[in-house]
């Protein structure tokens, strides 16, 4: 059982295989652009960027046993997380993310591979359930099965620990509604939210609906992202409020959702209020998208903190 101070994160950590095209993108046809592969997941950017703003971060995680898997494992041990409790998987192939970003840097679309990340279960978190107990904070994104994800959130409120909520996508989105009573949390996009508010979100005034609907449903405050227009947000006993986006120099937006709550996550830890939040959480962002890759190597507490002070 680890006996200092650490957030754990249980989520998805897997290869991420982006393309990006050079010219407006055309539907059915072949066009110029640059491929790369990075590491990624959800919960390993959020994991990776909170090692960076100077936290402890121990993630529950699976991979495959193959040459994606342990090199997801090196490169996570070289940027500061503790895997030691990850679990490898023999004859399952690790985790793959695909996606495709359209000339200006924005995702147009996604499809995610999440064969290992399936296999973070009720039982493998069974066995790690100290870790979740004795957690500062917990993190949970969505790629583990429903049960896993609700078990795990039964634990850590039963010991008190703060349950921060990323959907990941709406097709994954579901799985939270049933833990929402839990959560201190949660940090939908808008078309997470959309699933968990049962209604399309059109407009601000929409978004503002989801939020107070998630709060009535005993969240304890909401961070409703919506790209380049910012964040609406709310906390219980708190006026919703709205801060818009902001952007110095954009070159990719895929890793933007992951820093924004791990920056909520480190600002929480550090006693902050709802307004200090947001505009963490919008800096943190704005740092992410000027860089290729989900993690921005700059995004760092210091960093963050010279952002905050000019926005």
């Amino acid at each position: 059982m680890e006996t200092d101070s650490y957030i754990l994160v249980i989520g998805g950590t897997n290869m991420d295989l982006g393309a990006r095209t050079l010219v407006p993108l055309t539907p059915r046809d072949s066009l110029p652009g640059m491929i790369t592969k990075t590491p990624g997941g959800v919960g390993r950017n959020i994991a990776v960027t909170l090692a960076q703003l100077g936290h402890r971060v121990v993630m529950l995680t699976a991979v495959g046993d193959d040459a994606e898997g342990f090199e997801l494992l090196e490169l996570g041990r070289e940027a500061g997380l503790d895997l030691s409790h990850a679990r490898i998987l023999e004859g399952v192939p690790t985790s793959m993310y695909v996606y495709l970003e359209d000339n200006t840097g924005e995702v147009q679309w996604a499809v995610c591979d999440a064969s290992a990340s399936d296999r973070i279960d009720r039982q493998y978190l069974a066995q790690n359930a100290d870790l979740i107990r004795g957690a500062s904070a917990v993190l949970l994104d969505t790629n583990p099965p429903a049960d896993a994800i609700a078990y795990a959130a039964q634990i850590a409120a039963e010991a008190g620990v703060p349950i921060f909520v990323d959907p990941i996508s709406a097709a994954k989105a579901s799985k939270v509604s049933s833990i929402l009573p839990l959560v201190t949390v949660i940090k939908p996009n808008k078309w997470e939210a959309q699933v968990l508010y049962g209604r399309p979100i059109l407009t601000l005034a929409n978004a503002e609906e989801a939020v107070i609907s998630m709060l009535g449903a005993g969240v304890r405050e909401v961070y409703l992202t919506l790209g380049g227009k910012g964040v609406v947000a709310g906390a219980k006993g708190e006026r919703i409020m709205h801060m818009p986006g902001y952007a110095e120099h954009l070159v990719n937006t895929s890793g933007c959702g992951d820093s924004f709550i791990a920056a909520v996550i480190h600002a929480h830890l550090q006693g902050a209020g709802m307004k200090e939040k947001v505009k963490a959480g919008v800096a943190a962002s704005s740092i992410s998208m000027e860089t290729k890759s989900a993690v921005n190597p700059a995004l760092t507490a210091e960093n963050l903190q010279k952002r905050m002070e000019i926005i």
